[in-house]
């Protein structure tokens, strides 16, 4: 028998609190922390929940929004 485990992915909010509001606003901020997306990876990132995600893009995120891994992925 195995457990499944869901989550929430809060990126869009996060977005959106720092007047981000297309998913393209994101590619830069990503960019100058050394993680190179196309627009669609990033399109996929914002509109989805990932299944798998890097650590590098996970502290990316956390720095370009100043919050926790726990403020993007709520469980």
């Amino acid at each position: 028998m195995s457990i499944r485990v869901g989550y929430r992915w809060h990126l869009r909010q996060l977005m959106a609190s720092h007047d981000m509001f297309a998913t393209s606003d994101l590619i830069p901020h990503l960019a100058s922390r050394g993680i190179v997306l196309s627009r669609e990876q990033v399109y996929r990132l914002v509109a989805h929940t990932p299944q798998r995600l890097s650590l590098a893009t996970l502290a990316a995120l956390c720095d370009i929004f100043e919050c926790a891994p726990g403020d993007l992925v709520e469980p």
